[in-house]
């Protein structure tokens, strides 16, 4: 049985239900309900199977095995094996080996955060090298009048072109810069996240940065285009011509960029979310 050898292997390595749920961000009333083999507690299909996928690779076992097991045992024994996502659909960067303990999972954050802070100081330094450079040794008059120029060109243009994402221009930026008798232009409502051009053509570019570790679903046009465990520090890259509809098991894991526009967290850590983005717009799933 699928939670019994789950429950077996996590008592033989020592580890309490509480040790796999803070490792794994899977409420402990669930991790109960799978070694006991309650289904009836657990939430959809889809999420338990991110749960198993997670507890089994924390644990160092067969996930998809386990994973089957937990189908038939829901469907019967002549369901079929799951069919693998298109490797060539989703965009995988930063890959990082799976951890063999939670000590490890710590310590790998750990590092991340302190390389993260070494690049931004060597980032400021290089920033502030360079503009003192140009302070001392490009500071020319007659370069200064051609940005002057453009800046008021910018300032006067007509609030509709500001509106026209054809125009190549970034809409906020220009409504921001152009000013009418020396106010302010008045700010239009945002109707649409991220890229406008891209919005108004129905597409949906979903990108999101994974921060901790955190089973995930996406659908893309009613196609399942990825599913899996992902680790911290990766990122993964979603497209679709009308929608794309995202599954996470742990939303406090996963920062999402939608058409180009910084979304944020997509929850809190450790709770399960479905999301759909669509006509520039990002809905729950019911």
């Amino acid at each position: 049985m699928m939670g019994a050898d789950l429950k077996a292997e996590r008592e033989r390595q020592g580890l309490t239900i509480q040790d796999i749920e803070r490792e794994t961000s899977i409420r402990a009333a669930y991790i109960q309900a799978l070694e006991q083999g309650d289904y009836n507690a657990l939430p959809n299909e889809v999420y338990v199977k991110g749960f198993i996928r997670s507890y089994a690779g924390f644990l160092h076992m067969d996930t998809e095995k386990l994973v089957q097991e937990y189908r038939e045992a829901i469907h019967g024994a002549d369901v079929g094996p799951i069919q693998k996502a298109n490797p060539e659909t989703t965009s995988l960067v930063n890959e990082s080996a799976p951890f063999s303990s939670g000590s490890d999972f710590r310590e790998r954050v750990e590092k991340s955060s302190k390389k993260q802070m070494i690049f931004m100081a060597v980032a400021t330094v290089v920033i502030a090298f360079v503009g003192s450079i140009y302070y001392f040794f490009g500071d020319d008059p007659n370069a200064e009048k051609p940005a002057q120029t453009a800046q008021q060109n910018v300032a006067q243009q007509p609030q509709t072109q500001a509106q026209n994402p054809a125009s190549g221009q970034n809409p906020q930026a220009q409504n921001s810069a152009s000013t009418q008798n020396g106010q302010p232009a008045a700010q239009q409502p945002v109707q649409t996240i991220g890229n406008t051009a891209n919005a108004s053509a129905g597409q949906a570019d979903v990108t999101a940065k994974f921060t901790g570790r955190c089973w995930i679903q996406a659908i893309a046009d009613g196609k399942v285009i990825y599913e899996g465990t992902v680790e911290a520090n990766q990122t993964l890259r979603w497209t679709g011509k009308k929608e794309v509809i995202v599954t996470a098991g742990n939303a406090g894991a996963i920062d999402v960029t939608y058409n180009g526009q910084h979304v944020g967290k997509l929850g809190k850590e450790g709770i399960v979310v479905e999301k759909k983005f669509s006509n520039g717009k990002i809905e729950d799933v019911k």
